[in-house]
């Protein structure tokens, strides 16, 4: 069989759709060969890398709550960026211990990006951990990790989706799974709230002989339905647009140089939550189990019957 390889996409909560793709490879007996993860995708894939079971890192999403992602997130204030990075280590270590990348029993790189140059980063040796706290650290929120004299910050930066890596470590056939957020529309204006009053009042003063012959058409004016103008959106709104559009931008540039031979884009319905992370499992599953029987013909199998 064809050396069956996975590009894992950064995107935070989008990222537990990874656990689906990989749970519908299981089930069909498709063994995967070579990982290369950004950000998110880093930290699905080590572990799965690392051999620990598919069930334990679904049970990790699934079992997601406030208090545990505080531990993760938890503010330290450091001079350059909200965390240290010191609760997220310490989860890490809790399951994939001290292991280095080079003795994983699946061949695995994660992405970073150097902060000096911004240039791509491929980790494909060290410490697993401190690997993935490199690919995950988002800037500004935690502070860049120390790597060999290198300051690195997310991956996801400048490989949202890292298919060039994967085929770099072996694959003969990549699979690559996009849970990178897009742009999405900002709120519309509101309505003007003051219009249904005024229609009321145009119609009970209408024929009234007392009032004034145009005052009802005055209010008329106002009854008539007119989009308030469109709010400024708020600062997080605003920077949380921003990256979207430039992650957007360099991911279709590389996609057009590299592309995946087969590519997911799961469908989200939960995307913005860690505490709801059923949904973007099950997303993940959807897609992958839309694209099994293109990637059963690129391994010369037959699909499995319905």
């Amino acid at each position: 069989m064809r050396r069956v390889g996975l590009a894992l996409g950064a995107g935070g909560a989008r990222g537990a759709a990874h656990v689906g793709v990989l749970k519908v490879l299981e089930r069909a007996g498709i063994p995967v060969a070579a990982i290369a993860g950004a950000s998110i995708g880093a930290m699905v894939g080590g572990a799965y890398a690392a051999g620990v079971p598919l069930a334990r890192i679904e049970a990790e999403w699934l079992t997601a709550s406030r208090a545990k992602l505080l531990k993760s997130f938890l503010p330290t204030f450091p001079r350059t960026g909200l965390s240290s990075g010191a609760g997220l280590r310490r989860y890490l270590r809790a399951i994939l211990g001290d292991v280095r990348i080079e003795e994983l029993p699946i061949p695995f790189a994660a992405v970073a990006t150097d902060l000096d140059t911004g240039a791509a980063v491929v980790l494909r040796s060290g410490p697993l951990v401190e690997a993935i706290c490199a690919s995950t650290a988002i800037p500004g929120v935690f502070q860049p990790v120390r790597w060999e004299g290198r300051l690195l910050v997310d991956g996801g930066m400048v490989e949202p989706l890292p298919v060039r890596v994967c085929r770099e470590l072996g694959a003969e056939v990549v699979i690559a799974v996009d849970t990178n957020p897009v742009p999405r529309p900002l709120p519309p204006g509101a309505r003007r709230p003051w219009a249904p009053l005024s229609q009321a009042l145009r119609e009970g003063l209408l024929h009234r002989p007392w009032v004034p012959a145009h005052l009802p058409e005055v209010l008329g004016e106002y009854a008539r339905e007119r989009p308030a103008p469109r709010p400024l959106p708020g600062i997080f709104e605003v920077l949380n647009q921003s990256a979207a559009i430039l992650v957007q931008e360099v991911l279709r540039l590389k996609l057009a140089r590299d592309p995946p031979d087969i590519y997911l884009r799961p469908r989200f319905r939960e995307e913005r939550s860690y505490l709801r992370a059923k949904e973007n499992i099950r997303a993940g599953e959807e897609a992958m189990e839309e694209a099994l029987p293109a990637l059963l013909a690129l391994l010369g199998q037959e699909s499995p019957a319905r």
